[in-house]
């Protein structure tokens, strides 16, 4: 396993944000094709701009999702000091992939709250003066 590329990253966490803010389940098809890619997660990570195209809702939602994550730069926010790059992006492709492969990705996605901010603390200074 390798740690995600930025954009990856970026899109992976798009794509699941925007999955939980469906309000209906994905068509049959879709979900096994999200159950193959969470099958081979690593390499198949760039099919996901692919699957929120197929559906208008999931692609607006994906699209404002990724433009937000797109916003927000490296410098703004800070890593946990414990947890190195590679365990981060380790729990987000073990949360990913169990989200992917659920039975209900849709619902996982509600569930699990996942996003960015599970992931990375905000800048301790942005949160003292009100702005992270």
């Amino acid at each position: 396993m390798t740690a995600f590329q930025p954009q990856q990253e970026k899109s992976l966490i798009a794509f699941i944000t925007a999955l939980g803010q469906q309000e209906e389940s994905l068509p049959p098809a879709l979900q096994a094709q999200l159950h193959s890619i969470a099958q081979n997660l690593d390499s198949r990570v760039v099919e996901l701009p692919t699957i929120a195209a197929s559906l208008p809702s999931l692609q607006k939602a994906y699209q404002e999702a990724l433009s937000e994550a797109q916003s927000e730069t490296d410098d703004s926010r800070a890593v946990l000091v414990s947890r190195g790059n590679s365990d981060r992006s380790s729990e987000l492709r073990d949360r990913a992939i169990a989200i992917l492969s659920d039975s209900n990705p849709v619902g996982a996605a509600q569930k699990s709250k996942f996003g960015s901010k599970g992931l990375i603390a905000s800048n301790p200074l942005k949160r003292l003066f009100g702005r992270g």
